[in-house]
């Protein structure tokens, strides 16, 4: 004898799982698709390193800028002459008498030398550290772009997995009412067979069709889970969590929001940004590198004091001896000249790749952007008419329920009315999905 559950059996059973974790998570999170954009800016692990790169970028301005200001040090060194050097000096110089061309031998150094003093020099004309800065500042603005492409890929990910996820949330519900409905018709069946009315055949296709239809329902959940645990990872969570997330969007209002949704110019893509950066990054380098044939003129200067004895007397001040000097120098590059030629005709040969790669992404930004244009258009119409089918194959579902529950409809002709309204339900679905990733692609690909 076969048990027959009962209505609230089946759905303790369906539900249970659900309820469960939801007593268990620690918060709920309830967002929109733009709540989660928002949230995801704001925690993403990504996008947070990428804020730290600027903050880097940043810093190395400053550094550069540092280098500029006159460079002040102090040094001290101190030196034991194992062997002093001899100095041969003409003997005249000590003795007028001495014959022309003979030579003293004389130490010029005492064992003990020491040092102390301090330094500072700073350029009064140097075209390479302007060059420095520059290329400091451009590089903080290709980090700026490179964390605006991440924003773009990010807000990608968040909205494909917010639709995944609410998809798949919508086909979860449509299972967990299909599985009762199959439930009801296999009691049902059963009571009809036990009156005699219809075959064991009829009563085991019943039975098939709940079987298929839990696990149509293991799978929605399965999917479901899958989906939430990558909209979490891309929100800046860990996937793992117990986090239960509540989407308050539903497939309507995406759709009607992205159907109105404005696409900005494709000529004021990021791609166009970082090659027009590039360019700027290539000029800079060419001009510096042109600079580079003229001169280098620094002032440089010392105040300190130097040490002279035969005994390790630091403190015997009479050994210690004043010097100080301030020169100007002007360092003037010669042979030099031949390695920035070369420099200079790859800069110019980079500058003409350059060039052509601009104008090989400003087709191909057009050539993407017809493409998502009518991939957009093809999925709009393609959800249209999966809508409206969807609608009719769901009155004929109701309706061939009615007339199965009153017993003027057979069990076949019902269950080709299940199956046809699951194939729409499906198509519906998908075509759901289609169109909303195809103008979350176009965004992309617009700001890309």
């Amino acid at each position: 004898m076969e048990i027959k559950p009962t209505l609230f059996s089946i759905l303790l059973v369906l539900f249970l799982p659900m309820f469960t974790q939801a007593q268990q998570s620690p918060s709920t999170l309830r967002l929109s698709l733009a709540e989660a954009r928002k949230l995801a800016l704001q925690q993403n692990p990504r996008l947070r390193a990428g804020d730290l790169n600027n903050q880097i970028a940043k810093e190395n301005i400053a550094q550069v800028k540092l280098k500029r200001i006159p460079q002040v040090y102090g040094d001290f060194n101190l030196q034991r002459n194992l062997i002093i050097p001899v100095t041969p000096v003409p003997a005249n110089a000590f003795n007028p008498a001495a014959p022309e061309g003979q030579f003293l031998p004389l130490r010029f150094s005492t064992k003990w030398t020491a040092n102390t003093g301090l330094n500072a020099q700073m350029d009064l004309f140097n075209p390479q550290k302007k060059q420095e800065l520059q290329e400091a500042n451009l590089q903080a603005e290709q980090s700026v772009t490179e964390q605006q492409q991440l924003e773009n890929d990010l807000d990608f990910d968040v909205s494909s997995a917010y639709a995944a996820a609410l998809i798949a949330a919508e086909q979860l519900r449509l299972a967990i009412a299909d599985t009762v409905v199959k439930y009801k018709m296999v009691t049902m069946t059963q009571e009809q067979y036990d009156a005699g009315r219809l075959l064991l055949a009829e009563l085991n296709q019943a039975k098939a069709d709940r079987n298929t239809t839990l696990s149509h329902f293991d799978e929605a959940t399965n999917i479901y889970a899958d989906a939430s645990a990558e909209l979490l990872y891309h929100l800046g969570y860990d996937p793992q969590s117990s986090m239960n997330l509540q989407l308050t969007d539903d497939i309507e209002s995406l759709f009607s929001s992205f159907q109105g949704l404005a696409i900005a110019d494709s000529s004021q893509s990021l791609s166009l940004k970082r090659l027009n950066l590039d360019e700027q990054l290539i000029n800079i380098q060419l001009k510096g590198t042109k600079n580079g044939f003229l001169p280098v003129l620094a002032i440089q200067g010392y105040y300190g004091s130097n040490f002279f004895d035969n005994d390790f007397e630091l403190f015997k001040g009479r050994n210690w001896n004043g010097n100080s000097f301030v020169n100007v120098g002007l360092r003037i590059p010669i042979t030099e000249g031949l390695d920035r030629v070369k420099k200079i005709n790859q800069l110019k040969l980079q500058q003409q790749v350059n060039r052509l790669e601009y104008q090989d992404q400003q087709h191909k930004n057009k050539l993407d952007g017809l493409a998502v244009i009518r991939e957009v258009a093809l999925a709009e119409q393609k959800y249209k008419r999966a809508r409206e089918n969807f609608d009719l194959a769901k009155q004929n579902y109701q309706n061939a329920q009615a007339q199965y529950n009153n017993g003027r409809l057979l069990v076949g002709e019902f269950y080709k009315q299940s199956y046809v309204y699951e194939q729409e339900k499906n198509s519906y679905l998908n075509a759901s999905y289609d169109f909303i990733l195809s103008r979350i692609k176009q965004e992309k690909t617009v700001k890309n």
